[in-house]
């Protein structure tokens, strides 16, 4: 441990200290949900006092790499998933291409009757045949977001047939083999209390934070293509959205 302070010489130890942490817990030697040893254990190590190695692992707990549960130690922070909602990506192969181990369960699909704000939003009449995806994805094994998604039968209608667990992994380029690419959406985020069937998919207490989403893809002629309901986990996702002047 002490051979990681020497490529950082001539900081202050509790800086020193501090990114000596941060490499381990960024390059996976320490583990998400890994309890780290006892301040007295670490400062031993560092050849520093207490107070020194609290200067450092407050810093890391400040910035979200590390929290503090009291009475019991200091541990690795689950780390938030940022996603860029300026473009439109793939979530799994946007995860993957930043070396993130991600899964998606298929909860359910389903014909169902359109309801009115589904209806609205696809151009609709309540009760038209509407397919209902439901999928939950994995990412770094948490559970972090429930996807359910609603689009037209009509104009998907041979979806259920197929290998729904491969199709719904992309559904953009599925949309697209039927002749609707998507060029835009709009989408509304709030922040939300989380209902008790919810909480239980996603393995978080109904105190959790929720960052909630509705969405609607439409195509380059403003045909709508996909409805969609969105619940994040708050404690591990959130949005980053580029401005410009």
């Amino acid at each position: 441990m002490l051979d990681n302070l020497a490529n950082i010489n001539g900081l202050p130890q509790y800086i020193r200290i501090r990114e000596s942490i941060r490499e381990r817990i960024l390059g996976g030697e320490l583990v998400r949900g890994e309890k780290l040893p006892s301040e007295d254990e670490l400062a031993m190590v560092y050849g520093v006092s207490r107070m020194t190695l609290r200067q450092s692992l407050a810093d890391l707990i400040d910035e979200g790499l590390l929290y503090r549960k009291h009475g019991v130690g200091t541990f690795v922070a689950l780390q938030q998933f940022a996603r860029d909602h300026t473009v439109l990506r793939n979530f799994i192969e946007t995860s993957k291409e930043e070396g993130l181990n991600v899964e998606e369960k298929l909860l359910d699909a389903r014909l169902t009757s359109a309801k009115f704000q589904v209806a609205r939003a696809l151009n609709l009449e309540e009760g038209d045949k509407v397919v209902c995806l439901k999928t939950l994805r994995i990412l770094e094994g948490n559970p972090i977001t429930i996807h359910e998604a609603y689009f037209d039968h009509v104009k998907f209608s041979d979806f259920l047939e197929g290998n729904i667990e491969e199709l719904s992994k992309d559904l953009l380029a599925y949309y697209e083999s039927k002749g609707y690419k998507v060029k835009r959406g709009i989408q509304r985020l709030e922040a939300r209390s989380i209902e008790n069937d919810i909480a239980e998919i996603l393995q978080i207490d109904e105190s959790t934070p929720l960052l909630y989403k509705e969405r609607t893809l439409y195509t380059a002629e403003g045909i709508p293509v996909e409805f969609l309901y969105c619940y994040n986990r708050g404690d591990l996702y959130s949005v980053t959205i580029n401005l410009t002047t």
